[in-house]
């Protein structure tokens, strides 16, 4: 179902101030509205941000049940080496010692933890070489177009010491663009929200042995009560990246009046590590410049048909729609996908109350997306519709 309207929409892509950074991009998580964008397209070192990446793919390992949050990682010499190297980002995992998939993850995601990625990337059994196949097919799975993968964890690959790979120079290391950054993290907070449960801890606890715990303040200081925190904004994660090529780099998530943002910036400008939280906060600063415009969705999508009902439609949420810009005159297109249907393009009863049925979509010359596909929203139900008996779906 298609219906022509109108609207225009400005964002801040074309805004004159500039972020102080190589890179920088700025989405609405839950739609993929660009809100900004600056030399989104060029392929750049990503360093620790590539976590995000190995994370994916481990997170494609608990749901395949070929690993669990429990399951146990012995460390070997190797990392362990890494692990204790204060050149690092180091958390001092020893050697022999074993430790959960669950313990790596949060070191891997509060501190940065470089041997406790490596030991996570080896929880199913895995060497680096087949780790970094799996995290390129995750690439090209979640819609990646441009990136270079050399290890699970953003370190160079002479870095790596006796673990590198001799298919690589010693100074090759992880790249993408900043949409690819974006892409990848809004993946993340879509279909693993529960790892916002981990970047958000400001600190965490880390059992390194019988007699050692070690405590590690979470690297991001944009979390409420940091140093960087701005007004109205909740920020709750996601990853930092340093390295010599990547300058101090920074993917945040938050949220601001009811919508899931998504922040990039890499090679922030200056001296400073905190460079990367303080263009942060400019890409935030902008967003809060961004007016909104509230679409009231015409009356034949406010429900949609059922089958095999008590009833022949449903009533269906949202009724309205919020794009970031202005409205003054472009046309713009609406669109419903539904996500279980029979061949008639109906919904199947049972539905329950508040069923995620499927998604709306819009689209428009004025809108730009992270992925280049239509802005997305999902519809609920907002009432239940049993299934109907043999006169009901007669007669209905």
């Amino acid at each position: 179902m298609i219906i022509p309207l109108i609207l225009s929409l400005a964002t801040s892509a074309s805004a004159s101030r500039r972020i102080n950074a190589s890179a920088a991009m700025m989405v609405d998580a839950s739609t993929g509205q660009v809100l900004y964008a600056q030399n989104v397209n060029k392929k750049l070192p990503i360093a620790s941000i590539s976590k995000l990446l190995t994370v994916a793919v481990i997170h494609d390992e608990l749901k395949q049940n070929a690993i669990t949050a429990n399951t146990k990682v012995k460390v070997s010499s190797d990392v362990a080496e890494i692990a204790n190297d204060p050149n690092y980002s180091a958390i001092g995992i020893q050697q022999g010692e074993s430790y959960t998939v669950k313990e790596l993850l949060n070191a891997a995601m509060v501190k940065s933890a470089d041997g406790a990625t490596l030991a996570l990337a080896s929880a199913d059994g895995s060497s680096m070489e087949e780790f970094n196949i799996r995290m390129a097919q995750k690439a090209q799975q979640i819609g990646l177009k441009n990136y270079t993968i050399v290890n699970p964890v953003g370190l160079t690959n002479g870095d790596l010491k006796d673990l590198k790979l001799s298919q690589y120079s010693d100074k090759a290391e992880n790249a993408m663009t900043a949409r690819d950054v974006a892409i990848l993290a809004r993946y993340l907070v879509r279909t693993y929200p529960q790892l916002l449960q981990v970047t958000a801890q400001k600190q965490a606890n880390f059992f390194i042995s019988k007699n050692k715990t070690v405590r590690a303040d979470n690297l991001n200081k944009m979390l409420p009560g940091g140093q960087y925190t701005v007004k109205g904004v909740t920020v709750d994660g996601l990853k930092t990246g340093t390295s010599d090529a990547a300058g101090a780099s920074f993917v945040s998530t938050g949220t601001y009046r009811g919508h899931r943002i998504i922040t990039v910036v890499l090679h922030a400008n200056g001296s400073s590590k905190d460079a990367r939280f303080t263009a942060t906060q400019e890409l935030y600063a902008k967003l809060k410049q961004l007016p909104t415009t509230q679409i009231t969705l015409p009356q034949r999508l406010h429900t949609q048909k059922v089958e095999n009902g008590n009833r022949r439609t449903v009533a269906v949420k949202p009724q309205k729609i919020t794009v970031w810009g202005n409205k003054v005159g472009h046309n713009y297109n609406l669109a419903v996908k539904l996500n279980h249907h029979s061949k008639n393009d109906k919904i199947l009863a049972p539905v329950r109350s508040n069923q995620r049925i499927g998604e709306l979509e819009l689209s428009s010359p004025g809108v730009q997306t992270v992925d280049h596909e239509p802005l997305t929203y999902e519809l609920y139900s907002s009432e239940q519709v049993p299934v109907g008996n043999f006169w009901q779906r007669l007669w209905h």
